[in-house]
Parts: C-alpha cells; sequence; structure tokens
C-alpha cells in the first residue's frame, strides 16, 4: 500500500512538473513583440509605448529612438537582418522618398478616417499621426522679444538689425540644427529653397538660393548638431538663438519654465507631418498593423497633443498655436527630390 502510494505521489508530481512545463512552454510561445523605430520627444515615446502595452496585454512594444537620419542609417545597416516592424520619421519628404526605397505595407489603419487629408498618401503606405513646424527659438533673458519678433528669416543676415535684439547689445551667437541630421530642419530649408528659387541648380553652393545661409554665416551662425542638443544650448549659456528649431521642444521647456520662447517669421515655415510605416520585411507585420491603429486611436492622438506636436487627427484640440504661416506653393514631391540635395549644400557652405 504505501509503495502504491508513493508510485501515485510520484505519478502526480510528474504530471504536476510537465503540466507547469506546458505552461512555461505555452507562455514563451504567446510572448508577442513589435519592434518600433521613432524620433523624439522622449516622454512621447515612453507614453505611446505605455498606452500600447495597456491595450494590447500580450504585445510587447520594443522602440529604438534616433534622429530621422539616425534611424534612416540603421534601417540600411539592418536590410539583410530587418528588425523594425514600424518606422516613425520626422520628415514628410523623407516618408515620401521611402515609398520607393523601402519594402513597405500598404495597410488603413482603423481610425485613419479621423487623419487630415494632407497627412495621408494615395498608397496608404505612410501616415502623418503628428506634426511639427521649426521657427526660431531664443534665449529670454539675452534676447529681447519685442525686437527679435520683428525679424524675418533675411533679416539674420543683417548684422546692424540683429544687434538689436540682445540686451547687451552685441552680436548674438546663433545657430541652426544640422539639416543632414534633422529631418524637420532638412524640409524646411527644401521648402524655403524650392519656393523661392524653383529653377535653381540647388547642387552649386553658388546658386543665389543660399545667399542667406551665407549670410547668416557671416554674422557667425554655427553647426548646432541635433535639435535636442541646440535647444539645450539655447537654455543655457552658449547659444542665443536657433533658426529653424523645432517647435514642439520649445514649447515644452517654456511650460516648464525654462527661459527660452519661440515664434515663426513672418515670411513662412513648413508644417512638416512625421510619417508612420510598416516594413514589410519585419516578422511582426500583424502586431505593427496594431501599432498603426494606435497611433490613430483618439488616446495616441491625446498623447501627441500633450507633446506639443500638432495632432494627425485635426478634431482635436492642440496645445501649441496651428495657426502658422507656411511657405506659399509648397510642393512636397519637389522638396522630397530636392531636400539631401539642399541639405548637402547648406552643410558644405558651412563647413562642418
Amino acid at each position: 500500500m504505501k509503495k502504491l502510494l508513493k508510485l501515485l505521489s510520484i505519478g502526480l508530481m510528474s504530471m504536476s512538473l510537465f503540466a507547469c512545463g506546458n505552461e512555461t512552454i505555452n507562455s514563451i510561445e504567446e510572448e508577442k513583440i513589435v519592434n518600433v523605430y521613432m524620433p523624439s520627444p522622449a516622454g512621447l515615446q515612453t507614453k505611446l509605448k505605455e498606452g500600447f502595452e495597456a491595450k494590447y496585454k500580450d504585445i510587447t512594444m520594443q522602440v529604438t529612438s534616433g534622429t530621422t537620419g539616425e534611424l534612416l542609417a540603421r534601417i540600411e545597416a539592418e536590410k539583410n537582418d530587418p528588425i523594425c516592424d514600424v518606422l516613425i520619421l520626422a520628415s514628410w519628404s523623407d516618408g515620401l522618398n521611402n515609398l520607393s526605397k523601402l519594402n513597405l505595407l500598404s495597410y488603413v489603419p482603423v481610425g485613419s478616417e479621423n487623419i487630415s487629408s494632407s497627412f495621408k498618401e494615395e498608397s496608404n503606405k505612410i501616415y502623418g499621426t503628428s506634426a511639427s513646424a521649426v521657427g526660431v527659438i531664443y534665449n529670454t533673458d539675452r534676447i529681447k522679444k519685442e525686437e527679435i519678433e520683428k525679424l524675418d528669416w533675411s533679416d539674420f543676415a543683417d548684422a546692424e538689425k540683429i544687434k538689436n535684439i540682445t540686451t547687451n547689445g552685441k552680436a548674438p551667437t546663433m545657430s541652426i540644427p544640422d539639416p543632414t541630421k534633422s529631418g524637420a530642419a532638412k524640409d524646411f530649408f527644401a521648402g524655403m529653397m524650392t519656393t523661392q528659387f524653383a529653377d535653381s541648380d540647388f547642387s552649386s553652393t553658388d546658386c543665389e538660393a543660399y545667399n542667406i545661409i551665407k549670410g547668416w554665416k557671416a554674422n557667425g551662425l554655427t553647426n548646432g548638431g541635433g535639435n535636442k542638443t541646440v535647444v539645450a544650448n539655447v537654455e543655457g549659456s552658449s547659444l542665443d538663438v536657433l533658426l529653424a528649431g523645432v517647435d514642439y521642444n520649445a514649447y515644452a521647456d517654456k511650460e516648464k519654465g525654462k527661459h527660452i520662447d519661440i515664434y515663426f517669421p513672418k515670411g513662412g515655415t513648413v508644417i512638416n507631418a512625421r510619417p508612420a510605416m510598416i516594413l514589410k520585411d519585419g516578422s511582426h507585420n500583424e502586431e505593427a498593423k496594431l501599432v498603426m491603429d494606435y497611433l490613430c486611436s483618439n488616446e495616441a492622438q491625446q498623447l501627441v497633443s500633450d507633446a506639443y506636436l500638432i495632432p494627425g487627427n485635426t478634431s482635436l484640440t492642440a496645445k501649441r498655436p496651428t495657426n502658422v504661416n507656411q511657405f506659399a506653393n509648397m510642393n512636397w514631391n519637389t522638396m522630397a527630390n530636392k531636400g539631401t540635395e539642399i541639405a548637402e549644400a547648406i552643410k558644405n557652405i558651412l563647413k562642418w
């Protein structure tokens, strides 16, 4: 009898271990991930990840952060062993260019009917679920608001005019984000140049379009690098004025009490939709579709607004100004074709 009980006990233990083993195996099999590559702001990345994982509890969103240039370079480096499932860029022109360069999945996300028609593309491969604009960001301790906000873009090439904007009467220290790294800055300069000098040879640094850049350089314009770095320099002591700075950084930091402000010169700017897309070569297409659904949802769009970006869903109230004057007669296809060429020429003019 004791022997029988012992055998039964062993049998039950084995069955229990087997069941636990199966449960572990099933847990491993059921674990799902989706790899999302996206630009700043970092706070929005975190909130989108948390919101998505709360909605889809069996899927982990793995976020890779970087500038538009860094993310595209990473995609290129990984082309023989693709990792990215959903790619978000800070440049609509880069989205358009990658319709042919990347193997993208055509998909109509749930909720995409609420996204602005100007933030969509007919192939259903890219969706602008958020947007930003660029303006002039300045330090409010060292720059006089009433003076700087009179200036248009070309005025920053006038040494006498810019002397009047500083509290110490000296020329301000000025910078721009690197347009070969910042998608928003690249599209801004593409918009500025192609709308005013449509038939120019932008490959030549002797092109008349670049005279404004040369004028800025003559007044001390320097390379600021990435957007986050240059905004931090404006808030600190090394930079007074940032030309073509991304707006959401300034709005967010101003709200936190940082001594900065932003305005949009009367000559215009570029409102830049930030395209999200599914890479067909990724390993998690079905999970990627759910990410696109979530990005178009009212919940995610509210997170976009809270991050001082312009929501793709224009029926939502943005936390920042949206009545921004754009350059007249912008053509996104032209900007997409010429943007990289223009960014490289500016880089060469400034000898970075």
